[in-house]
């Protein structure tokens, strides 16, 4: 049973329309009515466009959706999957002109390890991966990018090497979906045509997560008729460092005059007392869109704030309660905690093996032999012992410390 606010959204039929959605407020529920709405009304299932931002997501609510309301053409994906399916369609890419990670990540070890003496090559690839990625995604000039972690030097060098690299093997990577399909859309008016016409109704779920070229292709596709359902939340913004920019939700009014928008402000799976407290929180962001939320749950335990002085006593501590709630009735499946990265985790694992309590984890912790330095270590042994291969030798041969 939907409420007010929830039918009000999904019976939206032409235009724009920005939902605003906290937290537990039925999204998914909103967004899959939505798409069944439109197909009840008239709208051919092919012409509706349902995008998030993992394949997991696509998949769950694309199960969601034919559990409730049977099989559909409609179609359930992320950004680069669109887009690698318009880039197949005019240049006949396939899945194995796709750059995988570790030729990536051979490229610049080979041509990093040559230019710089850090101490961590591992933590340095990954940090300039991660910002030639942060400059595709938000359109930037790479020539007056300013660099967090390199020198501009080496960054515009090996920008340009990677670029090189990637034609030589006639190959793309993720960045390059958005990218050259963005550019495809500018020079063939042809193509975009026929992508606007496949196209006519988009849905975005996680709209604060969005970049800037992700955001210009969504609006070339839905041109011209506009008929644009965003849903987010600027209060979950959490990927800024991977280019995300919920400036773009901020301004989507002005973007599109006519766009309405709705608030879906009741939250379905917290008690109040968690609310409450979080809009405390949340209050303090200085941009955002402002919003009265209320639980549908009433009351709730009351919250409790811990402080500690390292992460080993943290986890000791948390260890510690979990033993408790579980010897005082609580199941342990009912237990969950949450971590900023999945890195944090190693120090509470360990506490609690040494308890010998239950757990499960969602993510796999970083195995150490995977580290770098074991993995100097290891060739090292292996060269020592005449077995080693070509790899062991490039592994060490840049740092003989």
């Amino acid at each position: 049973m939907l409420n007010t606010k929830q039918q009000e959204a999904v019976n939206f039929k032409n235009g724009q329309m920005l939902v605003v959605s906290c937290p537990g407020s039925g999204k998914t529920t909103v967004i899959v009515a939505r798409v069944h709405q439109l197909i009840e009304s008239g709208v051919n299932p092919s012409n509706i466009l349902i995008i998030t931002f993992t394949k997991e997501a696509a998949d769950q609510m694309q199960k969601r959706y034919e559990k409730e309301y049977g099989p559909t053409q409609a179609f359930f994906g992320t950004i680069h999957s669109i887009c690698f399916r318009v880039l197949a369609k005019a240049y006949n890419y396939t899945k194995e002109d796709i750059l995988r990670a570790n030729e990536q990540w051979e490229f610049m070890f080979n041509f990093l390890c040559k230019k710089v003496s850090s101490t961590d090559l591992q933590e340095y690839i990954k940090n300039m991966i991660a910002e030639i990625g942060y400059v595709r995604n938000k359109g930037m000039d790479y020539r007056k990018y300013q660099p967090e972690h390199s020198e501009k030097d080496i960054f515009r060098a090996t920008y340009q090497a990677y670029d090189e690299f990637k034609k030589e093997k006639n190959k793309i990577d993720f960045d390059d979906m958005l990218v050259l399909c963005f550019q495809l859309f500018l020079s063939r008016p042809d193509v975009l045509r026929g992508w606007q016409k496949k196209f006519r109704y988009i849905l975005i779920d996680e709209f604060q997560d969005i970049n800037q070229i992700q955001y210009d292709v969504i609006r070339m596709l839905a041109l011209p008729e506009r008929n644009l359902f965003a849903v987010g939340d600027d209060d979950q913004a959490i990927y800024g460092f991977r280019g995300a920019d919920s400036e773009l939700m901020l301004r989507f009014k002005k973007d599109f005059p006519d766009a309405s928008q709705i608030l879906l402000g009741v939250n379905y799976r917290s008690t109040s007392n968690i609310v409450t407290n979080s809009l405390k929180v949340i209050m303090h962001n200085t941009r955002r869109y402002e919003k009265e939320l209320k639980a549908e749950r009433k009351g709730g335990p009351c919250l409790h704030i811990q402080e500690v002085k390292d992460v080993n006593e943290e986890a000791e501590y948390i260890a510690g309660e979990i033993k408790k709630s579980i010897r005082s009735g609580t199941k342990a499946e009912d237990i969950a905690v949450l971590f900023r990265t999945h890195t944090d985790a190693r120090p509470l694992v360990e506490a609690l093996l040494a308890r010998k309590l239950p757990f499960e984890m969602k993510e796999h912790l970083p195995n150490l032999y995977e580290h770098f330095i074991a993995k100097d270590v290891q060739a090292y042994f292996r060269l020592a012992m005449k077995c080693a291969g070509r790899q062991d030798l490039l592994q060490v041969m840049n740092r003989p410390k």
